[in-house]
């Protein structure tokens, strides 16, 4: 039988709720951590990479930001495997502890003028490790918010992992903007600095929230029947492939939709237009948030009419208003941009419903699922979203390609999900014994 390490969840609504504030304020602080890098790349870059012109500082900025992600499918892998295996629990400290590590890391890193292309290598191998380690808080993240759910409420607590991550995101992009603006360049040269450093009280905070986590009761109650899978990811692929792909549509959507509006839009019209960074990025963050309130709005609406409704409608959004969002961000004015990062917030989080990916697997492989699904789509669609949009722009000058990308990615999801179940009222299954493993109060489906 599997041991469970650590205090399991006692059932009671106040266990839940301990987990739940544990997750997401941990889920909070990594994203942060992430966000710092890309928010302020195009003034990072320079100081570890030599470059000419802003055109080579961008490219090269997008080419270390796309690091992270590629090795998303990796750290999803591993610490999906330890999570199926041994339980959500165990290995939730110790990526938060990565993210925390590698993002100090980078801000106490001598660039490239007293190091020279030490420092290059660098920047990349701890942006690396951020991936490896945003790579295993996507998966263990959403499964273990959503297996502490109530029943009839896994959307609208899931939620709360987009909308965290929403917020951690908009925390990391108005920080660097309130830096930009208080530490002018000129006077404090390593000023970007600061907000990699403050990762670490932050990241203590975190972890010692998530040391008196308890574990998924659905996880317990596998491991105490010893029914854990011993081959997570070898079977997936062969057992629950439909899942991999429909969850790579989905979360590879969002995934794109996110970088592309607000992590290239933002850094590419600074370098095009002379307009402020610190602006650009104050509407990022309040983009981010109208997507955290929707995520969390959105999910609790799919608990009572279906996934299917609400991710297919945010999906369809997408498609439609992604070139329309693409011509007003390169030709419009500071209102235009803030338009369609509100816009793009309200539509990606709605799609991207963790409830849905999640119940798309068994509990015996719920986090490697999730995680290979999203680790992948961010790495192939996401984490290269900026590089490829400012490769294609500045190769071909055509502005609208973003959107076009977008939009072609939301359709392709739409087609692949176009006849996926709703999971929304049935309970989290097991798959050793069939459809369904009621947990915790949960009833059978009727």
């Amino acid at each position: 039988m599997t041991d469970v390490a650590g205090p399991v969840e006692d059932g009671s609504p106040g266990a839940s709720r301990r987990a739940l504030r544990a997750a997401c304020i941990g889920n909070t602080v990594e994203w942060y951590d992430f966000a710092v890098f890309g928010s302020l790349a195009i003034v990072i870059t320079p100081v570890f990479f030599p470059a000419e012109d802003s055109t080579s500082v961008l490219l090269a900025a997008f080419a270390v930001y796309a690091t992270a992600f590629l090795m998303r499918p990796v750290g999803a892998v591993l610490f999906g495997r330890i999570g199926d295996l041994r339980g959500r629990r165990v290995v939730f400290s110790a990526v938060l502890l990565l993210m925390t590590g590698a993002t100090v890391a980078v801000g106490l890193l001598p660039g490239y003028a007293r190091i020279g292309v030490l420092a290059s290598v660098l920047v990349v191998v701890l942006r690396a490790l951020q991936g490896l380690a945003a790579g295993g808080e996507a998966g263990l993240a959403s499964v273990f918010i959503t297996e502490h759910a109530a029943p009839g409420r896994r959307g609208a607590t899931a939620a709360w992992q987009i909308a965290t991550q929403g917020l951690g995101l908009a925390l990391g992009f108005g920080l660097a903007a309130v830096l930009i603006e208080v530490l002018p360049t000129a006077d404090h040269p390593g000023w970007w600095r600061l907000a990699f450093v403050l990762a670490l009280p932050l990241g203590i905070v975190g972890f010692l929230l998530r040391r008196s986590t308890l574990e998924s009761p659905h996880f317990v109650a596998l491991a105490r029947r010893g029914a854990t899978s011993s081959s997570p990811v070898t079977s997936l692929w062969r057992e629950h492939r439909d899942g991999i792909v429909a969850g790579f549509a989905l979360a590879g959507t969002g995934a794109l939709a996110l970088n592309t509006m607000f992590v290239f839009v933002p850094n590419h019209v600074v370098a095009t237009t002379g307009r402020s960074l610190s602006t650009a990025l104050m509407t990022g963050s309040f983009g981010l948030v109208t997507a955290a309130g929707a995520a969390l709005a959105l999910g609790r609406l799919s608990d009572r009419t279906g996934r299917r409704p609400v991710v297919l409608t945010c999906l369809a959004a997408l498609a439609v208003m992604a070139v329309p969002m693409a011509w007003l961000a390169a030709r419009g004015g500071l209102l235009a941009l803030l338009a369609v990062q509100v816009l793009a917030g309200i539509a990606i989080g709605g799609a991207l419903s963790v409830a849905m990916v999640a119940e798309m697997f068994p509990t015996e492989v719920r986090v490697t699922g999730l995680a290979v699904a999203s680790g992948l789509s961010s790495a192939l669609l996401g984490g290269t979203a900026p590089l490829v949009n400012q490769s294609v722009v500045a190769a071909t000058g055509f502005e609208l390609f973003p959107g076009v990308y977008v939009a072609c990615a939301a359709v392709a999801a739409l087609l692949v999900l176009r006849t996926w179940p709703e999971t929304a009222f049935a309970p989290l299954r097991t798959a050793t014994v069939g459809r369904a493993s009621p947990v915790a109060g949960e009833a059978p489906p009727s």
